[in-house]
């Protein structure tokens, strides 16, 4: 499950990322911040330009503020170290005389090959640009390199051909201009902007949820228990949406087995009332065997009377008090057994049956009425549940280990696989068809799971539809 909190980092990291990105976009969009390099751009097409236009002022100056727009500052001198033009105010002075310097070779442009000025020093002497003891070039060869600071300043100094004479080109590359604030704007215009993207996304991706369930909390108030949130979602939210719908549905279902406990209640209460009223008149009109026949069927009715109300009373008391109190006492099993095996025979002398108890069984500790209460509810299920009285019901006691095992069996109707989960649900009956058959409110398996619990034990139900069913109920015994 990925949590919220990891999602809105996430979504931090990635406005992080696009400002970083929107940064390097615009850093680069500004240009280069190394100084630029003449010998980049002032190849021999450029120099011919220059030399082309040495006599009309405004193509110099054009061709010089093309250069100005590539970040080469240049200023170009005549044969008398008179300025021409320029780029760059103050104009680029003409390098002093200085000793004999390293220079680079390039093809077609050496120093002391053919055509080479024999050039020793940056500038030109008093005897002209090349110095004395030289040579004298020919200018129509074009541009000879004088001086290339490779590395250094990135400064040029080249012999040119001007007013059909030689002159001097002396260039340099700087830095881009300084961005000034349109830069740090733009970054923070775009920060801005994508920081409040970020923000309304993530608020519409978390409120969203957050008002459907408002909307369904609202609709369960408000007495709509089908209302649902529905929500999709693997995170902290999602899985507040999947507990509320859970909710929902145990209270739509415990609304719904309520209605059905008074429908029983009412149903287990009219028949017995009903027996009772007969009983009555019978014995009003004056007929005493009819009245004697009458007093006994009237304290059977009676008795389920006070079992069903003695089933709710008790379920009530413990859904109150948490836990169900016991008087608890030493008692052997077998009693347990014999007990409920001679209620069952005096309540149904036509069912088979049998009772199986294995010897030396260790003692119990459990409240002798609601114990027995347990193996009388199962035994009296296993009856209920067996339409075919000719089929027997088994009890039998054995030993677990540490424990006692008491198995209820029969071979009636059985319990489906949906409906076997949901067989220890207060006032859920699986079998809702022959409810007025076999009667009851539903409470009996949840009695008598809560009363084996507060014992320490465990009991579980396994069946199979038309093969029967089997009640395991298991207690620690005394050693």
């Amino acid at each position: 499950m990925r949590s919220l909190a990891s999602r809105l980092v996430v979504i931090g990291v990635v406005q992080m990322l696009l400002l970083a990105i929107t940064a390097v976009v615009i850093f680069i969009a500004e240009g280069p911040h190394e100084p630029a390099r003449p010998e980049d751009y002032l190849v021999p097409s450029v120099i011919q330009r220059l030399e082309d236009s040495a006599d009309d002022q405004s193509k110099l100056d054009a061709e010089l503020a093309s250069l100005r727009e590539h970040r080469i500052e240049a200023s170009i001198y005549d044969e008398n170290r008179q300025l021409m033009a320029t780029n760059v105010d103050p104009p680029l002075a003409i390098p002093e005389r200085r000793g004999p310097r390293r220079r680079p070779r390039f093809p077609g442009q050496g120093f002391g090959g053919p055509g080479g000025p024999g050039f020793d020093g940056p500038g030109p002497g008093p005897e002209g640009p090349t110095g004395s003891g030289g040579p004298q070039p020919d200018e129509r060869r074009g541009p000879r390199i004088l001086l290339l600071d490779e590395g250094g300043p990135h400064r040029m100094l080249l012999r040119v051909q001007v007013h059909d004479g030689p002159g001097l080109l002396i260039a340099r590359g700087v830095n881009a201009d300084p961005p000034g604030l349109t830069g740090p704007l733009i970054v923070l215009s775009c920060g801005f902007t994508i920081l409040v993207l970020g923000a309304l996304i993530t608020a519409r991706w978390i409120l969203r949820p957050i008002d459907r369930l408002t909307e369904t909390a609202h609709a369960l108030g408000s007495g709509n228990l089908s209302a649902r949130s529905k929500l999709e979602r693997s995170d902290e939210i999602g899985v507040l949406g999947n507990r509320i719908d859970e909710m929902a549905d145990r209270i739509e279902a415990l609304l719904l087995t309520e209605k059905e406990l008074l429908a029983n209640v009412a149903h287990e209460l009219r028949t017995p009332l009903a027996r009772i009223g007969v009983a009555l008149d019978l014995a009003g009109e004056g007929d005493s065997e009819a009245a004697r026949a009458a007093l006994v069927e009237i304290a059977v009715d009676v008795t389920e009377l006070e079992a069903i109300v003695d089933d709710i009373l008790t379920a009530m008391r413990a859904e109150v008090a948490g836990t169900l109190p016991l008087r608890k006492a030493v008692i052997e099993p077998s009693s347990i057994a014999d007990a409920s095996a001679s209620r069952m025979r005096q309540r149904h002398p036509e069912r088979p049956f049998t009772v199986t108890v294995a010897e030396g069984l260790p003692s119990i500790d459990a409240d002798p009425v609601l114990f027995r209460r347990v193996i009388d509810n199962l035994c009296q299920n296993a009856h209920k549940y067996s339409p075919d009285h000719a089929t027997p019901i088994e009890l039998t006691v054995k030993r677990d280990g540490d424990r006692v095992c008491f198995v209820v069996t029969d071979r009636g109707v059985g319990i489906s696989a949906e409906d076997l989960p949901r067989v220890f649900t207060p006032f859920f009956r699986g079998d809702r068809s022959r409810s007025r058959e076999t009667g009851g409110v539903g409470l009996g398996l949840t009695l008598a799971k809560r009363i084996v619990e507060a014992h320490a034990g465990t009991i579980d139900v396994t069946s199979e539809v038309g093969a029967g069913t089997t009640v395991r109920v298991q207690v620690p015994a005394l050693t």
